[in-house]
């Protein structure tokens, strides 16, 4: 079958490879989603890996589905107390070899409405890690750092709730509506910007870290009294409550091209020209 494999010179390349075969259903790849994790992960630290985890599939049984990346036990300490993502079983492979493929073994899925496109529905994955951050987002006033489409995915649910929410971003193009005072919560979509969102909290506000912040300074924090934390990825009752509120959000269209012209997609997002870019095989 055809993918795209990290080269090692940390060049994506199409290749053909051997399907593959092991534990899970055997898939048939509608679409993938480039993800900013998978632009991370085009280097030579990663030759040989085939990339991709936002990703619609098809079934043997003709059901069309988003796949689960990651899933965890759902009954050690960790699970138990809302930290799915830290348990020891969730590292384990999900999509094997990823989703810039024509194939793929799959270890879990949630079933798609047919009112979304195979483009469109690959955004069921990073819209469940988004409601999954929101838990973690106080109701208020609330600014977004970033608005690549992860950012995008924040405004649109913070919004549905009822949350006034404010939104920058480094590029001018994709800025929108600045806080004219303090918010009570912050969420960081983008690598760095913590500067930015820790001086834009009230006293006693809170800053959800969905990207790499950099630097924290502890000082502020303790002084006045802010709450910083942490959260990354999904659960599968995140894809399933994803998969339900997708087709409601009004979401730009996402460019679609074929594996075939994957370099040109990838530096068409890299450099921020594409909101949000799919691969279809």
């Amino acid at each position: 079958m055809r993918a795209v494999v990290v080269g090692g010179s940390g060049e994506p390349e199409l290749r053909e490879i051997s399907e593959p075969s092991g534990d899970g259903e055997l898939v048939r790849v509608l679409a993938c989603g480039l993800c900013g994790s998978d632009i991370e992960k085009i280097l030579p630290a990663f030759a040989g890996r085939v990339l991709g985890h936002e990703v619609v599939a098809e079934t043997a049984a003709g059901q069309r589905v988003a796949l689960i990346h990651h899933a965890p036990c759902g009954s050690c300490a960790r699970c138990r107390a809302g930290h799915e993502t830290t348990c020891a079983q969730f590292p384990a492979e999900t999509i094997v070899p990823g989703g810039f493929a024509e194939h793929a073994l799959a270890t879990g899925w949630v079933e798609l409405p047919a009112s979304l496109d195979d483009a469109r529905a690959t955004a069921v994955e990073p819209l469940a890690c988004v409601l999954r951050g929101a838990e973690r987002v106080p109701n208020g006033r609330v600014l977004i750092v970033g608005q690549g489409f992860i950012g995008r995915l924040f405004t649109a649910v913070l919004e549905r709730r009822d949350d006034d929410v404010f939104t920058v971003d480094r590029d001018p193009r994709r800025a929108g509506r600045a806080p004219a005072g303090p918010v009570d919560a912050a969420v960081l979509c983008a690598p760095g910007g913590a500067d930015l969102a820790l001086s834009a909290l009230e006293p006693g506000g809170t800053l959800v870290c969905f990207a790499d912040p950099g630097a924290i300074p502890a000082e502020l924090v303790y002084r006045r009294e802010l709450t910083v934390v942490g959260c990354r990825s999904s659960t599968p009752r995140h894809m399933e409550a994803a998969a339900a509120l997708l087709p409601k959000l009004d979401l730009p269209a996402p460019l679609v091209l074929p594996l075939e012209r994957f370099a040109e997609g990838l530096a068409l997002q890299g450099q921020g020209d594409a909101l949000k870019v799919v691969f279809v095989p």
